[in-house]
Parts: structure tokens; sequence; C-alpha cells
């Protein structure tokens, strides 16, 4: 995880938007450097800001509100962050009703986005307070306690560890970084250790109470073996054969049923063929009276055109 900027907004002592970026000079190009200044100035507001935006929540405990500049409307914390190739960008913001400082203290709201390459713009991919810090876990590898034990060491728990005596020191520094977990794995392991040495004893007497074979009955057992693996094969063959069969006998069916359908066919056509003779001698007809058709019909036009002079001659 890599932070690239902090952006932060009337928190605690640090009133109006400030901004850091660790990602351009000189603190990019900074191996180590340190927050200084005087009680107040607001250093521990900066670390504030960094929790503020990933988890919602500061190593003091404190209410969400006590983290608003007295007489401030609205406060902000941000943070842009890289893990691996991915470009992400964290938020927290609470402010008053009508961002008034007299006005109600309003409910806080978490936003995370991740860098559209494509789009060259974030995209929100959680907004729920609970879904922000869920994959703020799942994308850093750092719940809340892991981050303050790990990246953010609360000032108290140093100053304790480092006024400590030797014997007190040791349960501190556990606590401090986590550790604790650590004894209980040595623990866990030694008790794993213990059964599993249990269950190989009990492996390595179950080996001596078996009995090894001679070498005729493992020459005998190879034998049987062989035969076996040679029925086997003889089956396979018998089966490839009775498949051939089989695939022959289901073509013969398919053919027949061919067969019949073509058998049926054909008495259909028949039956049609019958029935259609009285109907091919009328063909036969028409076929030989096509030739005179013609003439005929010429014959009926000039009788109508006699018909009409012989009448316009009786009108005249």
């Amino acid at each position: 995880m890599k932070i690239n900027t902090i952006r932060l907004s009337n928190l605690n002592s640090l009133r109006g938007e400030k901004v850091l970026h660790f990602d351009t000079p000189p603190l990019s190009s900074s191996g180590l450097f340190a927050i200084t200044g005087d009680t107040g100035a607001g250093k521990s507001t900066i670390l504030d800001a960094l929790t503020l935006a990933l988890y919602g929540q500061v190593p003091r405990q404190a209410q969400e509100g006590e983290n608003m500049s007295y007489g401030t409307g609205k406060s902000l914390a941000e943070v842009e962050f890289e893990v691996g190739k991915d470009r992400y960008r964290c938020k927290w913001s609470i402010w008053r009703a009508r961002e008034k400082a007299e006005g109600n203290l309003q409910g806080s709201k978490r936003e995370l986005s991740r860098w559209n390459a494509e789009q060259q713009a974030f995209e929100i991919i959680g907004e729920k307070k609970r879904e922000v810090t869920d994959l703020v876990a799942e994308i850093t590898g750092l719940d809340y306690d892991r981050f303050c034990r790990s990246v953010l060491l609360s000032q108290g728990d140093f100053a304790a560890f480092l006024k400590a005596n030797e014997r007190d020191r040791s349960a501190l520094l556990e606590r401090i970084t986590g550790t604790a977990i650590y004894s209980e794995l040595s623990i866990a392991a030694f008790e794993r250790h213990k059964l599993e040495k249990q269950a190989l004893e009990a492996l390595e007497k179950d080996l001596e109470r078996l009995e090894l074979l001679s070498a005729e009955d493992a020459e005998a057992l190879d034998q049987q073996l062989r035969e076996l693996k040679g029925a086997v094969e003889e089956k396979q063959k018998e089966e490839k054969r009775l498949r051939e069969q089989l695939n022959w006998v289901q073509e013969l069916e398919k053919l027949q049923q061919k067969e019949t359908g073509l058998k049926y066919d054909a008495e259909r056509l028949k039956e049609e063929a019958l029935a259609f003779r009285p109907l091919e001698a009328q063909l036969e007809l028409h076929q030989k009276a096509l030739p005179v058709q013609l003439p005929l019909q010429r014959a009926r036009d000039v009788q109508r055109e006699l018909e009409t002079l012989e009448q316009q001659i009786a009108e005249a």
C-alpha cells in the first residue's frame, strides 16, 4: 500500500483545506521524513485524516463530531493510495445542518473509488460505511487494528513502551505489534505436532504388524494379475465386436423402416392413378380439340358479325 495524497478540511486544529502530496517532490524523493511541530500544531490531525479516510475512526476513539474544527460546518478527510497497479481514493466527510456551525450534526458519509484509466476518472465502488471498511481491508490486506499496529503506531502505546521496565516490555511489544498471536500459534503448533507424532507412532505399529508376502506368493499374484488383464482385453475385443453388430442391426432397422415407407407411398400413388383415369380421358379429348379450337372460335365470331350485318340490312 502506497499513500499518494492526503487531503483534509476543518479537522481539529487544521482549519480550511490542506493537501499533502507524497507522490511529488520533495516528499516523493525523500526516503524518510518526520512530521514535527509544536503541541497542538496538527501533527496527529494529519494521521487522524489518514485513518478517518480509510476506516472512519481515529486511534483516540473520539466521536465523529469531535474531529470537526470548532466553529465550522463541514469536515473532510480524503486519501489517494495505490495497491499494486490499482489506484484508489477513499473519502470520509461529516457536516452540520445547512453546513452552518450552529446546525445539528449530521451522520458521516464514506466513499471508495477506483481509478479508471480508460475514462481517466475515479469510479465509485463503495458508498456504505461497512462496505467501504470491508473493501479497504480486502484491498490493502489490513483491517483497522492491523493498520494501527503496523502502519500507524499510537503515541500512547509507544510512550508506554519506552518507559516500561525490561520485564513489561515484552507484553507491551506484543500488544502494540499484535504479535501475541504468534504465541498462540506456537502453542497450537506444539499441540498439532503432538497429535501428528501420536498418529505416526500408531501407523508405525500397524506397519510392524503387517506380514510381507513370500517370493512364490508374489509371483502367483503377478501371474493372476496378468491372466486377469488378458481376460479383460478379450472381453473388450468381444464388446467391440458386439457393438459393431449392434450398429449394423440398428442400420438395418432404419433401412427396413424406409422400405416400408416407400412401399406405402407406391400404393398410394397407384390409387391416385386409378382415380385420375376418368380425368385422363377428358384430358385426351381436350388435347385433340386444341388444334381446331382457334378456327372454331373464329367461325363463331364471323357468324355473330354476319347476324349483325343481316339485322342492319333488314333495318335499312
